[in-house]
């Protein structure tokens, strides 16, 4: 089963360019603009399973509309979020935030990076993946959406991999 990977960043190029890259690099990619278009933001508790995650990694922008990208991801830890691979991605690292992400363990992507350097970061971490099960059902928000009207679908679908992992 493909490796999948939860994609936050509110410019559009950016989110595209790397879910592309992604697919192409055989991962299984949900692309989202911002933290509250993904249902994992609203909910109280994490929802995955005892021991798979809902995803096996996330790559997230800071600056964002609505809640930063160190914020939602510390938020999902305290949730119990069981995904272990994070990046962080900024073009206006700040001290603190700089700070917070090494403290949470998160890889720190300064904006514009070379896709070389994302590419050898996760080569680095595919060996800590092994067959992941079921893909997890996720609903997804949209602009037109948000939270009064939920539509499920599989959050792994948006792009599906075209190459398979070994």
């Amino acid at each position: 089963m493909a490796i999948r990977v939860f994609v936050f960043d509110d410019d559009e190029l950016i989110r595209t360019t790397l879910s592309y890259f992604l697919t192409q690099e055989g991962y299984l990619v949900s692309e989202f603009a911002q933290p509250d278009h993904c249902s994992l933001y609203y909910e109280k508790d994490c929802i995955c399973g005892v021991k798979k995650a809902c995803a096996d990694i996330i790559i997230t922008d800071i600056n964002m509309p609505g809640e930063d990208g160190i914020s939602f991801i510390e938020k999902q830890i305290r949730k119990g979020c069981k995904v272990e691979h994070i990046a962080v991605m900024s073009g206006d690292w700040e001290d603190p935030l700089l700070e917070k992400a090494k403290e949470i363990g998160c890889e720190v992507l300064y904006k514009p990076f070379s896709i070389i350097k994302l590419k050898n970061w996760l080569d680095s971490i595919r060996p800590d993946f092994t067959d992941k099960g079921e893909i997890l059902y996720v609903p997804v928000y949209t602009k037109e959406t948000k939270k009064e009207h939920r539509e499920e679908k599989p959050a792994m679908t948006r792009l599906q991999a075209t190459k398979t992992t070994s």
